[in-house]
């Protein structure tokens, strides 16, 4: 199994889309309560996210991510997932 088109077609298609939309609604939020912190910390925290996986896309490009790099990080947002929907 290719984990790492997998991986690329997860972020690409769902993972970097749905971040996206979050900042966005972040920034909406900020729009309104420009100064609520938590907020802020919020729109760090998904920023340096999709920060990180924007570097994936570009080891993916480069070649430079193995299978096993590739099925930990889709483990990681799978486990991530589960416990989103948990809440």
């Amino acid at each position: 199994m290719d984990y790492i088109k997998n991986l690329e077609k997860l972020l690409k298609d769902d993972v970097l889309v749905e971040i996206n939309e979050t900042i966005n609604g972040i920034k909406s939020a900020l729009d309104k309560k420009k100064n609520d912190k938590a907020l802020k910390e919020e729109l760090k925290y998904m920023s340096d996210v999709k920060k990180y996986f924007d570097e994936v896309l570009i080891d993916i490009e480069k070649q430079s991510i193995t299978q096993e790099e590739a099925l930990d990080i889709i483990e990681g947002l799978e486990d991530m997932k589960v416990e989103n929907q948990e809440v």
